[in-house]
């Protein structure tokens, strides 16, 4: 049975995709929404101004001719959305929708539509122009349109017009609709200017949430995110992938000798030596209390190894004020090389047993797996 709910539904979420941001999509939706309703009402009103005209020499003809271009142009903004794979998609089918009613006002404002009252309906072209083009190129095509319509209103003799409007109603309507124009710009621009305020902070936030405030490296929930993105990558391209657990010794004595302000010193001491100490594409984590978790993408154990007793060995010499004094402190490390069956979970768990491996050694020390 022919589904007239689901048709609808299936073309109003053409073009979607999971990648797309959701003010990109929701964009898409009401472009898809515009376009289906522009071709149901311009084809069936086309279509009727085509059948009038075989019974009359009136202008319906050319009044079906364009509604009918119009209708066409709205399904092809649909045809683009769903077939033409690239960013420019959306803009391809947006500037298809503007162009059909921009067309359709040129139409209405030369011939005058009913009793003259056509030029009327230019005043939805600033909502649609800046809404589907953004504030640049909507501004853009407004200008062009306001161009046309003073060039047709205002050249000498009406030569370019089918009707006659009088002076008066042509430059009040021009002087409005500029208003009109202004104010939906103006409106436009704070939009944006609030939306990007908006996605700053939310970005801000986004990225707050998953940074430790004490250490200013990632925290757990930040660090899991890196770990599974870093995990997949690592089995699609058969790449090497090493976690470090490293803890710092006696810490609970730092805290009851110096105080906890001192221990937190420590803690973001620490971390900041091991972000220095680290390339790029690696991660350091606080995990917990004084725990740290490296990931360390396309990287040995062997030589993970390496590069755990030089952060040690840097930590050992480092110098931490204390008040009037100064104290130091040290690091046990346990290093786990990722195989492909293993998960995350796993993995993390290998790191700590070797950790705890490192504390039984006597700490300030690096264990690997064996």
């Amino acid at each position: 049975m022919f589904n007239v709910k689901k048709l609808i539904r299936a073309y109003l979420i053409t073009g979607l995709g999971k990648s797309k941001s959701p003010a990109l999509r929701q964009q898409i939706q009401i472009t898809n929404l515009f376009s289906f309703i522009g071709f149901f009402i311009t084809s069936i009103l086309g279509v009727s101004a085509l059948f009038r005209s075989e019974y009359s020499h009136s202008e319906d003809f050319y009044l079906g001719i364009i509604l009918i271009t119009v209708s066409i142009l709205c399904l092809l903004s649909r045809v683009i959305l769903k077939h033409v794979k690239n960013d420019k998609q959306y803009n391809y089918s947006a500037n298809l929708i503007t162009s059909a009613v921009m067309l359709l006002m040129v139409y209405l404002v030369i011939t005058g539509g009913v009793k003259n009252t056509g030029p009327l309906w230019i005043f939805i072209v600033p909502s649609v122009s800046l809404f589907f083009g953004g504030l640049k190129r909507g501004l853009i095509q407004l200008g062009i349109f306001t161009v046309v319509i003073i060039l047709l209103f205002f050249y000498p003799k009406d030569t370019l017009l089918a009707v006659t409007y009088s002076y008066e109603f042509k430059s009040r309507l021009i002087f409005s609709f500029v208003t009109v124009a202004v104010l939906f710009v103006f409106y436009e621009y704070s939009r944006q200017r609030s939306f990007k305020t908006l996605q700053q902070l939310s970005q801000r936030f986004e990225k707050q949430a998953r940074l430790d405030l004490l250490s200013g490296l990632q925290n757990r929930r930040g660090m899991l995110e890196k770990l599974e993105y870093e995990h997949q990558r690592t089995l699609r391209h058969s790449k090497n992938l090493t976690l470090m657990m490293c803890d710092i010794d006696h810490f609970k004595r730092v805290n009851d000798r110096y105080g906890h302000d001192i221990g937190d010193n420590v803690i973001k001491a620490v971390g900041q030596l091991f972000s220095l100490g680290v390339r790029k594409q690696d991660t350091v984590a606080r995990w917990g209390g004084e725990e740290f978790l490296f990931l360390l993408p396309e990287t040995t154990q062997d030589q993970a190894f390496v590069l755990a007793e030089k952060l040690r060995t840097k930590v050992a010499k480092q110098e931490y004020l204390a008040g009037s004094s100064s104290l130091s402190v040290t690091v046990s490390i346990g290093i786990y090389q990722m195989h492909p069956q293993d998960n995350l979970d796993h993995a993390i768990s290998r790191a700590d047993t070797n950790l705890y491996r490192a504390k039984t050694h006597g700490r300030n020390c690096t264990v690997k797996t064996d």
